[in-house]
């Protein structure tokens, strides 16, 4: 698997489709464990039953662990943009102000990078 980095910064779309991308290449890999684990079903050999079993216990607490993470995420997310509104609406010209200097400092960025 090879993987390429781009020197452009990451919008919105971008982050989704990505998103997008690793949800479809989780459920892919959820498909192929579980095709797995139907394939093995008909050995009937002790050590292949455990082994199976292990492997069905791994895939659920995976789909439980990527579902419960982005609950998590999504949660955290919710709270920092009601506290970030909350603060803007409270303090308009500290967030003016906040903006204008991080405006300001990454021109400078952008114009040191440019020579």
């Amino acid at each position: 698997m090879s993987t390429t980095f781009e020197s452009s910064p990451a919008t919105g779309a971008d982050l989704k489709a990505s998103n997008g991308k690793l949800d479809e290449q989780f459920r892919e890999l959820f498909d192929g464990v579980d095709d797995l684990i139907k394939r093995v079903s008909e050995v009937e050999s002790p050590e292949i039953q455990k082994i199976r079993a292990k492997a069905r216990v791994a895939l659920m607490l995976a789909k439980s662990a990527i579902t419960d993470g982005a609950t998590h995420v999504s949660d955290r997310a919710r709270r920092a943009a009601g506290t970030t509104e909350d603060y803007v609406r409270e303090y308009p010209w500290y967030a003016l102000g906040a903006g204008a200097l991080l405006g300001f400092a990454l021109g400078v960025l952008v114009a040191r990078s440019r020579d």
